[in-house]
């Protein structure tokens, strides 16, 4: 892999080989050579290129549980399979 590459995408999900810690790429910058990416519990974190490579991330699919990461009440009316869908195609997760 050249430098300046990297083998993260945006909005797919990774775990690091070593932890638990499940995380979604939401943004690479090539010049800052760095990647956003947002812990389940909705915290996020900017990590270097070279530090991606160290947590040798896996792939995964996404939680069952998606709204892990956002502030969705089961009773808030917005929570409905449009408002979802809508969340989804924003974001670039549908396939």
């Amino acid at each position: 892999m050249m430098s300046g590459q990297v083998s993260a995408e945006i909005s797919h999900w990774y775990r690091p080989t070593v932890s638990q810690n499940l995380f979604e790429v939401v943004n690479i910058d090539f010049e800052e050579q760095s990647i956003e990416i947002q812990y389940f519990d909705g915290s996020v974190e900017d990590i270097s290129f070279s530090v991606w490579k160290t947590l040798t991330p896996i792939e995964i699919a996404p939680p069952e549980d998606w709204t892990g990461a956002y502030e969705f009440e089961r009773a808030d009316p917005a929570f409905n399979a449009y408002a979802v869908s809508e969340a989804l195609v924003r974001r670039g997760a549908t396939h």
